[in-house]
Order: C-alpha cells, then structure tokens, then sequence
C-alpha cells in the first residue's frame, strides 16, 4: 500500500523532472509543510532538527520502501523515478488532490530553482529551530536560541498518533534532556517506537535513553482491555499490587527525575488508560515533584 504522503514524493520526482540531491528533496518536503495546503495533511511527514537541519527520519524509511517496490533509483546523494515508475509515478500522482498538486509545484516553482546552498541557507534562515542540530557552516551565520532545559517534575508522554519526528521535536522543545521508557515489553509496529530503534534515535538527536522494564505491565495482564472500566482495574491492580513490589525501581526513577529533566514514555495517548498516570503518582509522593502529563 502506498501511502498519500509517499505519492507527494513522487509527484514532487515527477514535477521536478529530474533527480532531487537528498538534501534538496527532504528541505523540499520540509517547505510543502511548513508553507502550503500539505501542512493540513495529518499524515504527511513530520520534521525534526538534525545534522543537516529540518530532517525526517520516517521520510528516510520511506524513500528506501519506495526504492524496495521500483518506484525509486536512489544513488549515495541522489533521488530519482526509476525507468519503470514515470508511468506509475503519473497514475499515483493524478488521484492526488488538485489542491496538493497545485501545492507541489508552487514549492517548485518558489526553491526549485535554487541551489542547495542557497536552498540550506533560506531555510535556516526562515526556520532557525531547525538549524539548533546542525553541524553545517551556514548555522553559524544564523541566530539561535537554545530551548531552556525542563523544571524538575515528573513529566509523562504517550507516543500514540503521533510520528517520531514529532514526538522527538516536541520533546527538544520543551527541554527534556532524559527519555524514560517504562513499557514492560517494548516493542512497536509503529516506526520508531521498539526499543532498539528508539535508543537510537536518542541516542541520535542528544537524548539519553533509559529501560525501565520492571516498572511496566507486562503483556499477558493487559490480554482482554476492552473499554474504560477494564484499564481502570487493571491499572488499580498495578498501583495496589505491582508497583509496591519495585520499591528501588521507583527510587532510582525518583533520583533520575531530581537530576535531570526526564520524561516517562509509554503508548497509550489517553494518561488515563495508561500505567505512567499511577507510576508518576508514586514518584512524585516519593519526591514531592509535580506531575505534569504531556
């Protein structure tokens, strides 16, 4: 299945005419958010900043998928329609929105021109935020203010709806130094989200990443959660029954949490029906921090 974001990329391929240098297509993609009818689209790729500035890690994935199924040639620097996908890349593309179409070659028409340089260089200058990573020599020239780090609390999230690079931007911006993952078994069919990829995304964008197993719950107790009542009994299990069992686990959560600006990770959106809402609880009785749930 190809995905409505994935055919903007290939419309983007067609419309340009010829091969787009990686950097050029992912500042691209970066301006059809920030500056056209795309930015509406929910599913469309979200950004981060990194090395080389705006960056998404799930376009990243992406363009090695549609490289997987022949739409793409990809080169070391380059991206392009491979010789079988013009004719294909032309039948995704025409059942795109007129609106989203218009929008692709506005962007075109507006950078595509440019060179990569002079490319880089207007969106760091329009979107220094993106630049905060950035290990080019243009970042220099560009004024940025680092966001202050986190007041001590217990800061809690869920990664649910939302993509990775979201995820991670929104944490970068409210100054969270410490991802805390308290899921007993943590894995994910969501990009990102498993442990070892999510270790190496913070790992990645200046984040430490921490492992806290046996403060979650493990998978056969949540077999059969079906509405809100069930969450709430189970996590009334988990509060009366198996945090009490974990006293130096919450302790040394306890004295992450005073350290350094830190934030307890789990899935579920709604903290309601999820176990960080009782765990933060129980660290901040321990420590007498603030709960705040992102």
């Amino acid at each position: 299945m190809i995905f409505i974001r994935q055919k903007m990329i290939l419309s983007l391929l067609k419309q340009a005419g010829h091969p787009l240098p990686r950097t050029v297509l992912v500042k691209l993609a970066f301006l059809l958010r920030q500056e056209t009818v795309v930015k509406e689209e929910s599913s469309f790729y979200d950004f981060v900043p990194y090395k080389y500035g705006p960056f998404s890690f799930t376009l990243y994935r992406e363009l090695g998928n549609l490289q997987q199924y022949g739409y793409l040639a990809s080169g070391e620097s380059s991206i392009a329609l491979s010789e079988s996908a013009p004719d294909l890349a032309i039948d995704m593309t025409t059942r795109l929105p007129k609106s989203i179409q218009s929008a692709i070659a506005d962007v075109l028409g507006r950078y595509g021109k440019l060179s990569q340089d002079a490319l880089v260089q207007s969106v760091y200058t329009r979107y220094p935020w993106y630049a905060l990573n950035c290990e080019l020599p243009e970042r220099r020239l560009i004024s940025i203010q680092r966001p202050k780090k986190a007041a001590p609390a217990v800061y809690t999230t869920g990664y649910e709806g939302r993509s990775v690079d979201a995820f991670f931007n929104d944490l970068m911006e409210r100054g969270i130094e410490v991802v805390i993952d308290v899921r007993a078994n943590p894995v994910s069919r969501k990009y990102g989200f498993s442990r070892l990829r999510l270790g190496d995304l913070c790992e990645r964008l200046g984040f430490e990443y921490r492992h806290m197993p046996n403060l979650g719950i493990p998978s056969v107790a949540r077999a059969g959660l079906s509405d809100f009542d069930s969450y709430q009994r189970l996590l009334n299990q988990y509060e009366q029954r198996m945090l009490p069992e974990h006293p130096a686990d919450i302790e040394e959560l306890g004295r992450i949490l005073c350290r350094r600006s830190s934030v307890l990770v789990c899935v579920e959106k709604d903290v309601r029906c999820c176990h960080r809402s009782r765990l933060a609880n129980a660290v901040a009785a321990a420590t007498g921090l603030e709960v705040v749930h992102l």
